[in-house]
């Protein structure tokens, strides 16, 4: 789409993920975990790996899930409020500090035990019981937004080093995933790698710069064995800038907005201005560099987009009074998987969210929870919580929680 202004070209991304606010001190109480691992397949359905009695019927399947929000975040009375909204579990609410926020999605084990990462000026890891019991440990502070994926019971948080914090409420520190070649830190995204173990995948946003050659740098990380392994793939070249050049087919500014580590192909965001004009527009291109052709491009606004990587495929939310898209889309060929703007939302709301753990989809708006399978099967749906959550927007200050599942 058509760019009137320079300068929104230049805005940059905000950063994705997040789901978790901060709070006071709160009760501990000692609590059993369950350990267990997320199928790292995407393209899994969410009944594969899932307990027996969650599989048995497909028609109507309930998964377990929550939803946690801020009640009053921005008054002296604040608190995370969890409401179990397939049964008639129980959750005691956990008082924070004022501005609290979601830092990450929540996750809910076979046990009915649901986990949070949240803070305001600290950085807290819940475990909520549903006999009430509350467990919680500090973390590094990792600041109100971040970049994180859940794998089986262990957190994954993008920081100076790689944070991981276990549902047994360990936690551990490995080398930062987002160190560049050069051995300084690179700004990027982390996801759920395209691959047959568990792995986390992590992009530099900035193509790295060699010559007059450009390349999407990426590397993995299996969390099982601790092992990374990193590549660069070229990509079309592109100026730096946004500057235009009178050339109609000159790239500018390319961005590495995702890739996939089965097909190697790149996800691209870039602008050109048409021949003699000053205004410009971004295209969105899927690039497979080992063949160097285009695979998939449009005319779409990827700039102020954040777009997450999710395994075998990509997905984005559309800004509120912004354009962009509400489509998951496979990495293999840029097909449509889901089509959200479609399929959801029938009413007016203020927002909609959707997200997924690689093995299904939830998408919300005010009213409504749906659970989809990958192929945009809806599983069950059911009804939001009755707080008051007006002014509640995910996901930080609302979000569901994901079922962590079992090989």
């Amino acid at each position: 789409m058509k760019r009137n202004s320079l300068s929104f070209l230049l805005a940059l991304i905000t950063l994705l993920t997040a789901c978790a606010p901060i709070q006071k001190e709160n009760p501990i109480a000692s609590t059993s975990t369950v350990e267990g691992t997320q199928a790292a397949n995407p393209e899994k359905t969410p009944m594969q790996g899932l307990p027996e009695e969650l599989t048995e019927n497909r028609q109507g399947i309930n998964l377990p899930v929550t939803v946690s929000f801020v009640k009053n975040q921005w008054s002296s009375d604040t608190e995370i409020i969890t409401v179990d909204i397939t049964g008639d579990l129980n959750y005691a609410a956990i008082p924070v500090k004022r501005e609290t926020v979601l830092k990450s999605l929540p996750a809910i084990d076979q046990d009915g035990n649901v986990f949070l990462l949240y803070g305001a000026n600290a950085t807290f890891f819940s475990k909520l019981s549903p006999d009430g019991n509350i467990e919680t440990i500090n973390l590094p502070n990792i600041g109100p937004a971040i970049d994180s994926v859940w794998i089986g019971n262990r957190l994954f948080i993008n920081r100076e080093n790689l944070l991981i914090v276990s549902t047994d409420m360990s936690i551990e520190e490995q080398p930062a995933i987002n160190t560049l070649p050069y051995g300084n830190s690179g700004r990027g995204f982390m996801g759920l790698a395209n691959e047959t173990e568990k792995s986390l995948v992590w992009f530099a946003r900035k193509p790295l710069r060699e010559g007059d050659k450009l390349y999407a740098f990426y590397r993995t990380y299996d969390v099982n064995t601790g092992e990374t392994y990193e590549e660069k793939l070229e990509i079309p070249y592109s100026n730096p800038d946004y500057n235009p050049t009178g050339n109609p087919t000159d790239r500018l500014g390319t961005m590495v907005m995702g890739v996939d580590t089965a097909s190697k192909h790149v996800l691209l965001c870039y602008v050109q201005y048409p021949k003699d004009e000053n205004s410009g527009y971004s295209n969105l291109e899927l690039y497979d560099p080992v063949n160097r052709e285009v695979v998939s491009t449009e005319q779409l606004c990827c700039i102020n987009t954040v777009i997450t990587s999710s395994g075998a495929f990509y997905s984005s939310i559309k800004p509120r009074e912004s354009c962009g898209f509400d489509i998951a889309r496979r990495y293999s060929d840029g097909s449509d998987v889901i089509d959200f703007s479609l399929k959801l939302y029938p009413k007016p709301s203020s927002w909609h969210w959707h997200g997924t753990n690689g093995d299904y989809w939830i998408m919300m708006d005010q009213e409504t929870l749906s659970i989809l399978d990958n192929s945009g099967e809806q599983l069950s749906e059911h009804q939001m919580p009755d707080e008051s959550i007006k002014d509640c927007y995910p996901p930080d200050c609302i979000c569901p929680s994901f079922l962590i599942s079992q090989d």
